[in-house]
């Protein structure tokens, strides 16, 4: 029922500030760091390779609309990190959506709202195939702070707070992984 509330809230803001803003649309990557480790692979030559939950590489979409002194965004994502061998890889892979409000000041823009992440999986094939994991649906919440060095593209630093509970599926245990991350970015507006 929350995040009811949350996805009503966040169309009814959208639809009662579009008509006095400025509406482009964004895209947004990202390279994110930390969060426990959710998965260490072993390879035969005894180096092994971590993913940790809350990075690697992640690619948003989404709307942006200028309100004054505010900007929102909305958008949708994927992210994704990978471990990949000889005989089998891991695939991390979960889905993402944000509604932020920024505060401006010149070519600057401050503020988080919150992010909810979903179908959140590990898939492991070959000799990884062990790895397969389900994780339940995560709300959380996230700040960032964007310099605009053009009128539309932007780098900016994001701070995100989220936790991941395993689902006791697929021969794994119920456990919860701290998902948060620090990530740079790099974006644009058209």
């Amino acid at each position: 029922m929350q995040i009811k509330g949350l996805i009503l809230t966040t169309i009814l803001t959208l639809s009662s500030s579009t008509a006095m803003a400025s509406l482009d649309f964004l895209a947004e990557l990202g390279i994110h760091s930390g969060g426990d480790d959710l998965i260490t692979a072993t390879f035969t030559d005894g180096s092994s390779s971590t993913i940790k939950a809350g990075e690697f590489f992640a690619l948003d979409l989404g709307i942006a609309w200028d309100m004054g002194s505010i900007e929102g965004r909305l958008t949708g994502g994927w992210k994704y990190d990978n471990i990949s061998a000889v005989d089998g890889d891991i695939d991390f892979t979960r889905f993402t959506h944000q509604f932020i409000l920024l505060y401006k000041a010149g070519d600057w823009r401050f503020g988080g709202g919150y992010t909810y992440h979903f179908n959140v999986e590990v898939d492991g094939s070959g000799a990884a195939s062990v790895a397969d994991s389900e994780f339940d649906d995560s709300l959380g919440w996230t700040a960032q702070i964007n310099y605009f060095f053009t009128e539309k593209a932007y780098v900016g630093l994001v701070y995100t707070d989220l936790d991941y509970d395993r689902l006791p599926t697929l021969g794994n245990t119920s456990k919860t992984f701290d998902a948060g991350s620090i990530a740079l970015t790099i974006g644009g507006r058209w």
